[in-house]
């Protein structure tokens, strides 16, 4: 991934669906054909928007009633700060595009809660963040071959407040990346530049929340 979204800036959006938070900058995301992106779920929810830009990629992503079940089965545990992270991250299910599947890619691929799209050049896919995901470079690869490049933007509007609400209360708590409570372990070591408890000060500041 290149470039960074860090800081937002409210968007004082009014209504039940209003838009409170975007990134101000978009995240470049470019990845070799059959690169992968584990299953995991973002610590701080917001709704995401993913542009295609060149290339296919597969993005798989749960229904947020099966999250929980189908991370404890499938997803990495970023609450973890040891050698057991890196170990986890090892272990979080792919979904490749350029070999067969396993029995674990091929349950998550196929799971009944998991939609899976092409995401094709200037093709615009919106996801909620909090909901369990997953992504593979190259679909249909070596046919259109080369490299992947996406862009994503992310925003929070007023129905997802309940969930990042709920993403503080876990990283007060240590909570895990499935919604369960856990040990109070610093959750940022993935590399998450935005702490929910630092998107909600912005908003109760701005007098969103």
């Amino acid at each position: 991934a290149a470039g960074g979204g860090g800081g937002g800036g409210g968007e004082g959006g009014g209504g039940e669906g209003g838009v409170l938070w975007s990134e101000e900058e978009a995240r470049l995301f470019v990845g070799d054909a059959g690169s992968l992106t584990a299953a995991h779920v973002d610590i701080c929810p917001q709704l995401e928007f993913a542009h295609g830009l060149t290339g296919l990629k597969l993005l798989g992503v749960a229904t947020r009633e099966a999250t929980p079940r189908l991370a404890a089965l499938h997803a990495a545990d970023y609450t973890q700060l040891d050698a057991a992270e890196a170990q986890a991250e090892l272990l979080a299910t792919r979904v490749p595009v350029d070999r067969p599947l396993d029995d674990a890619q091929r349950a998550l691929l196929l799971d009944e809660a998991v939609t899976a799209v092409a995401l094709e050049p200037g093709d615009l896919g919106v996801f909620d963040s909090g909901c369990l995901h997953f992504a593979a470079n190259g679909l249909h690869w070596p046919v259109t071959g080369g490299m992947n490049a996406a862009l994503y933007h992310g925003m929070l509007t007023r129905p997802l407040l309940a969930q990042l609400r709920a993403a503080a209360r876990r990283e007060a708590g240590g909570g895990d990346a499935s919604g369960d409570e856990g040990d109070e372990d610093d959750a940022w070591a993935a590399g998450e530049s935005l702490r929910p408890s630092d998107l909600l000060r912005e908003l109760d500041a701005g007098g969103a929340g």
